[in-house]
């Protein structure tokens, strides 16, 4: 019978992003923030990434890892892998995986976060064996989205082999990956061994090979991940749903749920703005630090001073729906205006689409595409009055919950893991914000105006006419002040629910099932 770590201590985490380290977008914080909150809890976190050409840390000495891979065409391809590793807080370290070679480091240190990422990936696989040589093997594996779920595939099957059954979780944050020929996977490219091993079939485990479930997954490295992982954890209960309509029901035995968290607070945003402005004054605040940022970054549009601020942020995608936010924002009042905060991933043609629309709003919209700095981006979150998440579909939204950290109430569509987060005021006394109808742009509209103007009364005394929401406008004549206690609400809810302690609980309990599925699959015979 193969060994089974009795409890779960000493965790390795596999990404392509870690906050404070190299990022993209949210998964980068998801993995930071889950990352402490384990340690925070006792465990012992590795997290192991590509160097993406960051040079933090010192050296990890004594490590040789060099190979060949022998590509489709029969030619040998040299490999040579160094790491530097960087102690971050007690019991948690960061493992960067870089080039030792011209060729490796051309690929490890490419510094566009998924730039050669298919070549990323594999060699993060070529990477792990060498590193366990060293630092020991791990209680379990968590790996994230598919650019990491080859590396931990192959080290839990190489662990196998060698009589040891270490656990597997695969976390979905973003579905969807690319598919590719047996080659790629195969022992002579990325090192996946053939071998006959042990895989779960709903009621129990049967040896199978590598080769045949990548044929029948058809070359797609998820539907790989998901049979061969012992646990999947997906980001809200929302996609759970999506995930067995998509490879069955015999995967609900070895599903959970991992939410994202944030560590954004409303206090350290309010010394920030006292430290850099003087005030705390949302509304004193609002105009002079719009002024500011528009002066110091490049933008497309341009902005009058106006009544309410409404934010949005993201990759701009059409994933993020910030086309369907401009053609609403068309007739909603002059008094409302619009920033966005953009982040490029190189769809042009579809930053050329809302650079149109932002040009016929005349002065009520602008796109900044700038990365803005830590400090300023989080003020402009605070001083907005609504903060819009108009994404056709959103496995988590991460936005969301930096935004209700520092009191912003959020507009959402009604869709994914913001179902799940948002809580709407209009049916709930704590709600925190407003959920639309995917489909319904007009709504979408309307909810911002609402949520922008509720927030600018209870500053200013102002703006009451156009809230048009008759149970918003009963709230108000009753309480004034009812938009600071929704911004209020949105601190409490996710004080309670998303932070990191929450998320590493959640973490926790992912990890004992994936175990348990990692026992019974050492005592199959």
């Amino acid at each position: 019978m193969m060994v089974t770590p009795s409890e779960v201590r000493r965790v390795w985490i596999l990404t392509f992003e870690y906050a404070g380290v190299k990022k993209l977008g949210g998964l980068g914080e998801a993995v930071k923030n889950l990352s402490e909150g384990l340690s925070s809890l006792g465990y012992e976190v590795t997290v192991v990434m590509p160097s993406h050409d960051v040079e933090l840390g010192t050296e990890l000495e004594g490590v040789i890892c060099s190979g060949v891979r022998v590509g489709v065409d029969g030619q040998f391809h040299h490999y040579n892998i160094r790491y530097r590793i960087l102690d971050a807080k007690h019991n948690l370290r960061v493992v960067l995986v870089r080039g030792g070679d011209p060729r490796t480091s051309a690929i490890l240190e490419d510094p566009y976060v998924y730039g050669r990422a298919e070549e990323k990936a594999c060699l993060l696989s070529r990477a792990l064996p060498c590193l366990a040589e060293v630092l020991g093997l791990p209680d379990l594996i968590h790996s994230n989205d598919w650019h990491s779920a080859l590396a931990a595939i192959s080290f839990k099957i190489n662990a196998e082999l060698k009589g040891f059954a270490i656990p597997h979780l695969h976390q979905i944050h973003l579905p969807g990956s690319p598919s590719f020929p047996w080659h790629y996977a195969s022992p002579e490219w990325c090192g996946v061994p053939t071998e006959l091993h042990r895989v779960w079939r709903v009621t129990h485990h049967q040896l199978e090979s590598a080769y045949d479930l990548w044929c029948s997954a058809k070359g797609s490295l998820e539907a790989f991940s998901v049979i061969e992982a012992d646990g999947i954890a997906l980001v809200s209960r929302s996609m759970i749903k999506d995930l067995l309509s998509r490879y069955g029901e015999w995967l609900r035995g070895k599903v959970c749920v991992i939410y994202n968290s944030t560590s954004w607070s409303l206090s350290e945003v309010v010394n920030d703005a006292l430290t850099m402005y003087g005030t705390g004054d949302r509304a004193g605040l609002r105009w002079t630090l719009v002024r500011e940022v528009l002066n110091r970054y490049r933008h497309v549009g341009w902005l009058e001073e106006g009544d309410a601020l409404v934010l949005t942020a993201g990759r701009l995608t059409p994933q993020k729906g910030f086309e369907h936010l401009l053609k609403c924002f068309r007739n909603l009042p002059e008094g409302l205006k619009l920033v966005l905060l953009g982040m490029s991933v190189g769809d042009f043609s579809y930053e050329d689409l809302l650079s149109r629309l932002i040009e016929g709003l005349d002065g009520n919209a602008v796109l900044i595409t700038e990365k803005v700095e830590p400090r300023t981006y989080k003020l402009m979150h605070y001083v907005a009055n609504a903060f819009v998440v108009p994404s056709v579909y959103e496995p988590f939204g991460i936005v969301t919950l930096e935004a209700m950290a520092v009191g912003t109430p959020p507009v959402v569509r009604d869709v994914g893991g913001l179902s799940e987060i948002v809580e709407d005021v209009r049916y709930q006394e704590d709600g925190c914000g407003l959920k639309v109808e995917p489909n319904d742009e007009m709504g979408l509209g309307e909810a911002v105006q609402n949520i922008a103007y509720v927030t600018l009364f209870s500053e200013t005394g102002r703006g009451f006419e156009h809230v048009t929401y008759q149970q918003l406008r009963d709230v108000l004549e009753r309480e004034p002040s009812a938009g600071n206690r929704m911004r209020g609400n949105c601190v409490k809810r996710v004080d309670e629910a998303f932070r990191a302690t929450n998320t590493a609980r959640q973490a926790a309990e992912c990890y004992e099932m994936s175990r348990r599925m990692a026992y019974y699959r050492a005592i199959t015979q």
